[in-house]
C-alpha cells in the first residue's frame, strides 16, 4: 500500500488508516499497535510521517505512546475537549458562565434518577464524606476534593461511565482556572448545602433534592461572576 500524498494530506492519511486499523482489528484500551517502521512499510511512507500521525492521535487522546514499550490504544477519555476548555476559558470568560450552564442543565436533569436508583451504601458514604468536610472544616484544612467526591458518589448510582468523565472535565477544568476569588467558597455554607441535599435524598423525594441543588449551583454561580467583575475591574 502506498499513499501518492504529501504534507498535511498526507499526515490526515495516516493518521486516517491508524484509527481504522484500530477498529478493524477491534482493539481495546490497552491494545498494542504495530511500531511505527512497521506501519510506515505498509502505507509506504517515511516513519517521519507515521510519527507525526501519531502525535496528533496522542493529542486527541487515541493512541498513546510508552517509552520503550511502542504504541497503544489508550482508553476513552475528554482529555482535548478539557484542553480546549481549559485554554478558551482563560481569555473568554462568556465560555466559563456557558460552561457552567452546562453543567447546572445536565445535573438538574440526572438528579431526580440518582435519587430514584440510590443505595444504602451510596447513602452511607455521603455521609462519611460529609463527616470528612466538616473535620476538615473545624481544621481549616482544604475540602474542595471532598465536594467533587460527594458528586461523583451520588453519580455513580446511575451506571454511566461516560456521564462521569463528563462531569470529572467539569471539575478539571473549574481547578485549572486562576480568577481571583472564584475558588474562596464559604466553607460552612457549603457544607450546609450538601447536607441539605443530602438529607433530601434520604427522604426520597427527587424534586426537593433538584432544588437544593440548584441552591448550591446559586453560590457557585455568584462566585463566578464577582470573581469575572474582579477580572475587569469593575470591583475595585
Amino acid at each position: 500500500m502506498s499513499l501518492p500524498l504529501r504534507g498535511s494530506a498526507l499526515h490526515e492519511a495516516v493518521r486516517d488508516y491508524i484509527k481504522q486499523y484500530i477498529l478493524e482489528h477491534k482493539l481495546k484500551p490497552g491494545d498494542s499497535l504495530p511500531p511505527e517502521g512497521q506501519l510506515a512499510q505498509e502505507l509506504g511512507v517515511g516513519r517521519s510521517s507515521v510519527r507525526e500521525a501519531v502525535k496528533a492521535l496522542q493529542s486527541l487522546g487515541i493512541v498513546e505512546a510508552r517509552q520503550g514499550n511502542g504504541l497503544f490504544v489508550r482508553e476513552y477519555n475528554f482529555d482535548p475537549v478539557l484542553e480546549i476548555l481549559s485554554y478558551g476559558m482563560r481569555f473568554n470568560h462568556t465560555i466559563l458562565l456557558e460552561f457552567f450552564q452546562i453543567r447546572l442543565w445536565l445535573e438538574a436533569a440526572i438528579i431526580g434518577d440518582a435519587v430514584r436508583q440510590i443505595e444504602a451504601e451510596q447513602i452511607a458514604q455521603l455521609d462519611a464524606v460529609l463527616a470528612l468536610w466538616a473535620e476538615r472544616t473545624r481544621a481549616s484544612r482544604s475540602w474542595a476534593d471532598l465536594d467533587k467526591q460527594f458528586h461523583e458518589i451520588l453519580y455513580q448510582t446511575l451506571n454511566n461511565q461516560t456521564l462521569l468523565k463528563l462531569l470529572e472535565v467539569f471539575w478539571l477544568a473549574y481547578d485549572k482556572l486562576d480568577i481571583e476569588g472564584i475558588h474562596d467558597a464559604d466553607p460552612l455554607e457549603e457544607l450546609a448545602d450538601h447536607r441539605a441535599i443530602l438529607e433530601a435524598i434520604k427522604s426520597d423525594d427527587p424534586e426537593l433534592t433538584r432544588q437544593r441543588l440548584l441552591a448550591n449551583f446559586t453560590h457557585f454561580q455568584s462566585r463566578i461572576e464577582q470573581g469575572i467583575e474582579l477580572e475587569k475591574g469593575v470591583i475595585k
